[in-house]
């Protein structure tokens, strides 16, 4: 007998794995900034190898969404685009984190 994969129920009641993370690019956006902490824009894009649009793109989405915060400001004369994850976005991705749990047996933790 084989076993009927997971409710949406059984993944915290709603649509299972939120299609605002759920992609690689902000996938890896939210793990790095949940990981490290703010972060400025230019060093993330080197990190995550995105062009300067793809990045934009992505963080326009997180932060229409409450994930992320984009902060500007200016170091002496040279703009900085400081990113940090919201006390929402970080409530986000702890669900998107146990609804994968919930999806896929025996991930760890």
């Amino acid at each position: 007998m084989s076993q009927s994969p997971p409710s949406t129920a059984a993944a915290g009641g709603g649509a299972p794995l939120s299609p605002l993370i759920h992609g690689r690019a902000r996938l890896l956006i939210l793990s790095h900034l949940i990981r490290v902490g703010p972060t400025p824009f230019t060093e993330l894009r080197v990190l995550l190898s995105m062009t300067d649009g793809t990045l934009s793109v992505h963080l326009a989405k997180l932060a229409e969404g409450g994930v992320v915060e984009i902060a500007k400001e200016f170091v002496g004369k040279r703009p900085r685009t400081q990113l940090k994850v919201t006390r929402r976005g970080r409530a986000m991705f702890n669900r998107y984190v146990q609804e994968l749990r919930d999806i896929v047996p025996g991930l760890a933790d």
